[in-house]
């Protein structure tokens, strides 16, 4: 799952918790080494994803929200949510260098430290999850009334395919600046300057066992969300 979700990364030149191997979450986690919430974290807006994918022959199903800062403010936040397991809102601080983790029914929030740029720089240094510039097919096609281009990604181990909104549903412009500057210093790959706004649409095939993920956005919401740590117990 690794190579799929860095393939996001890769996309929105963001969202670099995906690219962090899972040791290294547990590493951060069991350091005791702890980053104190803000009070609030405020978004402008929100996407929802359904999610499938085969592994090791067994199909899974999920539900993603991703949430979008308002005006250029430095942080982004994601909810999966997994049959049979509790859900987990995380908020990533770019410019603190955490993550902050509110686990809803619980009622308990926990921030760690997240070194992004040694995140991503891990992963592309990696033969297998480096991956090849997006390339353009040309081709485009319309997403909950957005028209998308058809973006081809290439790696060792999987071929990818995202088709990203020519306009984002967000006034969040500044924000994917400063990520897409982010990933060039993080790992030298610079986005195509005509790659812009947010994919609605990811599709990607394992080339030696076939298995495949996708990643389909259902809604856009434009309703303000707010995440608030009051009532929340920090560990």
């Amino acid at each position: 799952m690794k190579n799929i979700l860095f393939v996001v990364l890769i996309t929105l030149g963001s969202f670099s918790v995906w690219g962090q191997s899972t040791s290294d979450m547990m590493k951060a986690m069991g350091s005791g080494k702890k980053v104190k919430p803000k009070p609030e974290y405020n978004f402008v807006g929100a996407l929802k994803f359904q999610s499938s994918a085969m592994h090791e022959g067994k199909p899974f199903k999920g539900e993603q929200w991703w949430y979008f800062p308002a005006g250029n403010e430095n942080i982004f936040a994601f909810k999966m949510s997994m049959p049979n397991s509790p859900s987990v809102l995380s908020v990533i601080d770019y410019k603190e260098k955490a993550m902050i983790m509110f686990m809803e029914q619980q009622k308990m929030v926990m921030g760690i430290p997240l070194d992004i740029d040694k995140s991503m720089k891990d992963v592309q240094d990696d033969p297998k999850t480096k991956i090849s510039t997006p390339k353009k097919t040309g081709r485009t096609k319309s997403i909950l009334g957005y028209v998308c281009d058809e973006w081809l990604v290439e790696s060792a181990e999987n071929t990818s395919t995202m088709w990203v909104s020519q306009k984002p549903p967000f006034a969040s412009a500044g924000f994917f600046k400063v990520m897409s500057q982010q990933l060039l210093t993080s790992t030298g790959m610079p986005l195509p300057a005509d790659m812009k706004g947010i994919p609605l649409e990811i599709q990607s095939i394992d080339k030696k066992t076939k298995e495949k993920f996708s990643m389909v956005c259902t809604e856009i919401s434009n309703k303000p969300s707010k995440f608030s740590t009051a009532g929340y117990k920090t560990m």
